[in-house]
């Protein structure tokens, strides 16, 4: 990360940021999933005064979240996991960090079981139909490797608006919230949203944001669930 680190810091800083503010303030016990150095983890803190846990991959960066975090884990995110307690976090956090993951939909459902039944994940994901990211596929054809935004390159998977709600779906948890963050700055994105009328609106964000909680099993299901329990073996 040598490149521009002005601009990298304000990149991580209002994806942070943003997602900040979409924890719940009442948020007891907290979970920052990738969670570096635990400079994101003081912001957590100051907003909700929650027990903070974290997983991090290398123990260089253990020790220094390990000043911030209460509980620092360390390994590969998606095999810590599996570490967590079940039904013991009021929220989960991922800020750029399931874009990182080999499979972070096998994640998010294995996460959800950490939930409390009315815990939510709070999450920031990189948008690959950034105006200016499909701009260098479409008329550069090209595909940078970069040290930070959409081509960072210690990215593995891509995601857009739809493709983020449907991983949250099959993963068990309901989006109660998405938006747009990182706009496009200038009127030029703006124009093109309006121009296209409506085709690449989503196209001015660098990020989104969202929120998802546990998606309650259908009335119908429960209650036949419920009746076969009944029912002697």
């Amino acid at each position: 990360m040598t490149q521009e680190p002005g601009r990298l810091a304000r990149y991580y800083r209002q994806a942070a940021a943003e997602t900040v503010r979409l924890i719940p303030t009442g948020a007891r016990r907290v979970l920052d999933l990738g969670c570096a150095d635990g400079s994101f983890g003081v912001a957590v803190k100051v907003r909700t005064g929650a027990e903070l846990w974290g997983i991090v991959s290398d123990e260089q960066t253990t020790r220094q979240a390990s000043a911030v975090i209460d509980r620092v884990l360390t390994g590969d995110l998606e095999r810590q996991i599996a570490e967590l307690p079940d039904g013991y976090f009021d929220a989960v956090i991922c800020v750029d960090v399931l874009e990182r993951l080999v499979e972070p939909g096998p994640a998010l459902r294995k996460l959800r079981i950490k939930l409390k039944p009315d815990g939510v994940v709070v999450a920031a994901v990189p948008n690959f139909r950034f105006l200016p990211a499909l701009g260098q596929v479409l008329f550069r054809k090209d595909f940078p490797q970069e040290d930070f935004g959409t081509f960072d390159r210690t990215y593995i998977r891509f995601f857009t608006r739809r493709s983020i709600v449907r991983m949250f779906k099959k993963a068990g948890l309901r989006i109660q919230r998405i938006e747009g963050i990182n706009a496009w700055p200038g009127p030029l994105g703006v124009a093109i949203a309006v121009a296209s009328l409506g085709f690449f609106a989503d196209g001015r964000y660098l990020h989104y944001v969202c929120v998802g909680s546990p998606a309650a099993p259908r009335p119908r299901l429960l209650s036949a669930f419920k009746a076969g329990a009944r029912q002697p073996s």
